[in-house]
């Protein structure tokens, strides 16, 4: 059964329209919103965001998938085939044989890369797909203000020569952390024979984008939200990226606004 319908498969995410360039994809998905925005409310438990977050995550990665993983064309006999001989499907999907690493930032991003790598592992051959960790530490200076981060341990897998790499580190900030985190994987085997890059975000900053777009111009950026709340209003009615450097979405800590303040202390119930 050679069904034409499938042969090729157009895919476009659905995204907010925006001037940040061909690298940044910002989800439109209003059930995603509505998720982001429960995991935000004070009422909601950690427990529950969890539960959230993970809901988010898979919704993410698949999309992801489909507009960045690389495909091929197969054919595969269904159960049908013990009754009816040409129970044959054939067409286009993911390649099983890319493959993947899912970099866990400790310690918001341990379980959206456990989600991403679960995920991925159903779709390509799950030998081909890999979780390495990082734990990255913020630097704070007087009043808590976000001076820089820093590298403090690492578990790494393999080379990563040819393998795509996801980085589901869920808030975008100021990009000091995904920064640190794509050099120091650059560093490591195979780092600069890395097929690609895909930082996997829950809410992004004008911040976040330009510092990724100034050190990182190849790496996509797929983020279910933009946030850019300590904008001038002018600037908000503006399309996003219309006037990028007087969009902000940080406040004088570092913290996103609106945000969903520190989500690594949230989810584990700890102090901020």
């Amino acid at each position: 059964m050679n069904d034409r319908a499938y042969r090729h498969l157009c895919y476009r995410a659905n995204e907010i329209r925006h001037r940040y360039g061909r690298q940044v994809h910002v989800l439109g998905d209003p059930v995603i919103l509505a998720r982001i925005l429960r995991l935000s409310l004070p009422e909601t438990q950690s427990i529950q965001g969890s539960l959230l977050l993970k809901s988010i995550y898979r919704d993410l990665v698949r999309v992801t998938m489909a507009a960045e993983f690389p495909r091929c064309r197969t054919a595969a006999a269904s159960r049908m085939i013990r009754a009816e001989p040409d129970a044959i499907w054939s067409g286009e999907v993911i390649d099983p044989d890319t493959t993947v690493v899912s970099v866990a930032v400790a310690r918001a991003g341990l379980i959206t890369s456990q989600v991403c790598y679960e995920e991925i592992g159903q779709v390509i051959h799950p030998q081909n797909v890999r979780q390495d960790f990082l734990t990255i530490e913020r630097k704070t200076g007087k009043g808590g203000r976000v001076l820089g981060a820093r590298v403090t341990g690492a578990k790494v897998g393999g080379s990563y020569a040819g393998r795509i790499v996801l980085l589901p580190d869920p808030m975008g900030a100021t990009g000091g952390s995904l920064d640190l985190a794509i050099r120091f994987l650059r560093a490591q085997p195979g780092g600069r024979e890395i097929a690609k890059i895909i930082s996997l975000n829950l809410v992004i900053t004008p911040e976040f984008v330009r510092r990724m777009r100034q050190g990182h111009p190849a790496v996509q950026v797929y983020a279910a939200r933009l946030d850019r709340g300590r904008s001038a209003p002018e600037v908000l009615r503006a399309v996003p990226g219309a006037h990028p450097e007087r969009e902000f979405g940080l406040n004088k800590k570092g913290y996103i606004v609106p945000g969903l303040g520190g989500l690594g202390e949230y989810l584990n119930n700890a102090e901020y």
